[in-house]
C-alpha cells in the first residue's frame, strides 16, 4: 500500500507540474547562483572591487521518492563594463519520472543607478531575455486512472484518458528586476532588498488538448543584511519570498563567513548557514572560500507531509563561485586547495 500511494503521489505530482503550474525550479543557494535570482544583479558586486564573475550549480533531491531523482544543472557568466553589467545563464532543470525536462536560456543586462565611488546607496535595475525549451516522455508518465484494483499497482497498459498534442515546446521569455544595498565602509551593518519578476510576458504554455494556458509571472522578493560583527565574523540573515501562481515559498535564514587566515599569499573564509523552508524543509549549510574561489554544499532535511515516504532525506546541492579581475590569472589559487 505505501508502494502504491507513493507512485500515485508521485505520479499526479509530475502531472499537475506539466499540466497546470509548471513552477519554476528553486536552490537552496539562492545567493550562490545570482544572476538567476534577479537580473540586476549583472555585473553588480554590492561594491566589491572584482571584474567579473563565474557561478555554477548542482542540485539533486526527491532521490527517496523516485527512481530518478530530481536534477538541476546551471551555470552563469556576468561582468561589470563601466556602470554597466552584461552575462546570461542556462539552467536545466530534469523531473524525474516523466522525464519531465526544462531549460532556460537567458542574457542578462543590468545598470547600476547611482555611483558607487561617491554614494553608498547601490541602487541596480536588470533585465534579461531569452528563451526556454520544455519536453518530456507521456509514455512514461503513470495515473490515478491506471490503477489496477486487481493487483494494487498502477498498471501501463491501462488507458490513462490524457492526451497530449505535443511533447516539447520553446518560447521567448523575459525577467526583470531592481535592487538596492547600502554600504558604507564606516558602518557595520549593510541592509539590501531586492524585487525580481520572472515571465513578465507571460509565455505560452501547453502540452494538452485543453484552452491554451500561460506561464504564470513569479514575484521573487530578497531581503537581508550583512552585520560586519568584527573583523574576523560576518553574518548576514536573510529571507526570499516567492509567488507563482498559487504556490508560494518563504525562505528565512543566516549566512556567517569566518576570516580563517588572511595573509598577502592566501585567504581563507568558513562559510555556514542555516536555513528554513517554510512548511518544506531545513537548510544545512557548509563551504570554504579561499581568495577568488568559494565552494558550498548544502542539505535539505524535508519537514513536510512527504517525510514520512522520505524519512526526512530531501535535497542535495553544491555551488561554487569563481570571481575575478582583469590581469589576474583565473585559477590563481585552485593549485592551493
Amino acid at each position: 500500500m505505501k508502494t502504491k500511494l507513493i507512485y500515485i503521489l508521485v505520479s499526479l505530482y509530475c502531472f499537475l507540474t506539466i499540466q497546470l503550474k509548471a513552477q519554476d525550479p528553486h536552490l537552496a543557494q539562492y545567493d550562490a547562483f545570482p544572476v538567476y535570482l534577479n537580473p540586476s544583479l549583472t555585473g553588480n558586486y554590492l561594491g566589491e572591487g572584482d571584474d567579473y564573475r563565474i557561478s555554477s550549480v548542482y542540485r539533486s533531491q526527491w532521490r527517496a521518492l523516485t527512481p530518478k531523482p530530481y536534477t538541476t544543472y546551471g551555470i552563469a557568466y556576468d561582468q561589470k563594463v563601466q556602470r554597466f553589467g552584461i552575462g546570461g545563464y542556462i539552467i536545466d532543470d530534469k523531473s524525474g519520472v516523466g522525464n519531465y525536462n526544462t531549460m532556460n536560456v537567458q542574457v542578462s543586462g543590468s545598470y547600476l543607478i547611482t555611483d558607487p565611488k561617491t554614494s553608498p546607496h547601490l541602487l541596480s535595475a536588470g533585465v534579461q531575455m531569452g528563451i526556454f525549451y520544455k519536453t518530456f516522455n507521456p509514455n512514461s508518465l503513470l495515473y490515478e486512472s491506471q490503477l489496477d484494483n486487481s493487483t494494487g499497482t498502477l498498471n501501463p497498459n491501462i488507458n490513462s484518458g490524457e492526451y497530449y498534442k505535443k511533447n516539447s515546446l520553446v518560447n521567448f521569455d523575459a525577467n526583470i528586476g531592481v535592487f538596492y544595498k547600502y554600504r558604507d565602509v564606516q558602518k557595520k551593518f549593510w541592509p539590501y532588498i531586492g524585487l525580481s519578476l520572472f515571465h513578465v510576458n507571460q509565455p505560452k504554455e501547453n502540452f494538452g488538448g485543453a484552452a491554451e494556458t500561460r506561464l504564470p509571472i513569479r514575484w521573487d522578493m530578497q531581503a537581508g543584511c550583512d552585520f560586519l560583527i568584527n573583523e574576523k565574523f560576518k553574518l548576514t540573515p536573510t529571507v526570499l519570498y516567492m509567488n507563482q501562481a498559487k504556490a508560494w515559498e518563504l525562505n528565512m535564514g543566516a549566512l556567517g563567513y569566518y576570516k580563517l587566515n588572511d595573509s598577502k599569499d592566501v585567504r581563507y573564509d568558513l562559510i555556514f548557514g542555516l536555513n528554513y523552508r517554510l512548511q518544506d524543509a531545513v537548510i544545512i549549510q557548509a563551504g570554504i572560500k579561499k581568495d577568488n574561489i568559494a565552494l558550498r554544499m548544502s542539505y535539505d532535511i524535508n519537514t513536510s507531509y512527504l517525510s514520512s515516504y522520505t524519512n526526512g532525506k530531501g535535497g542535495f546541492e553544491m555551488t561554487l563561485i569563481i570571481m575575478g579581475k582583469k590581469g589576474t590569472p583565473i585559477f590563481k589559487s585552485m593549485s592551493k586547495y
